[in-house]
């Protein structure tokens, strides 16, 4: 006959290693989670300036040579099939653009740039000349 507390030991020690189990892939799981959503906002912050130099350098016009000579190595393709094409006005044109990965040395100019832990509040800033041309925009979040 077996002991009743040996029988309750055992099947409290069997849950104990399944919750740890359990934690630790929920730790795993969450924490790949953070390192994507990391990496998005990353990506979104490097869109951001990518599309601040066209504004401001390029006065919203969207210039091939600077996009093909970008130290982002930015691949551009223009979609040309009409399916594609049913929602922008006629003679309007569609691309796709796919910057290469951050390297670190980017990575850390823009932690610099949108991650300072010394704003208190989500804002954009913008600066112009005398005359209101944008010359810089930023955005800082906490």
């Amino acid at each position: 006959m077996v002991n009743k507390g040996r029988i309750i030991s055992v099947l409290v020690s069997t849950l104990a290693v399944l919750y740890v189990a359990g934690s630790l892939i929920v730790v795993y799981s969450c924490r790949q989670a953070l390192e994507r959503e990391k990496e998005r906002v990353y990506s979104i912050a490097d869109h951001l300036e990518l599309w601040k130099e066209i504004m401001v350098k390029y006065n919203g016009y969207l210039d091939m040579g600077m996009i093909r000579n970008h130290p982002r190595d930015i691949y551009i393709n223009q979609v040309e099939r009409e399916e594609e094409l049913l929602l922008i006005d006629p003679g309007d044109r569609f691309y796709i653009m796919f910057p290469s990965k951050l390297d670190e040395e980017r990575k850390k100019a823009l932690k610099r740039r949108y991650f300072s832990d010394l704003v208190l509040d989500n804002y954009f800033s913008i600066v112009t000349d005398k005359n209101g041309k944008i010359k810089e925009m930023g955005w800082d979040k906490p």
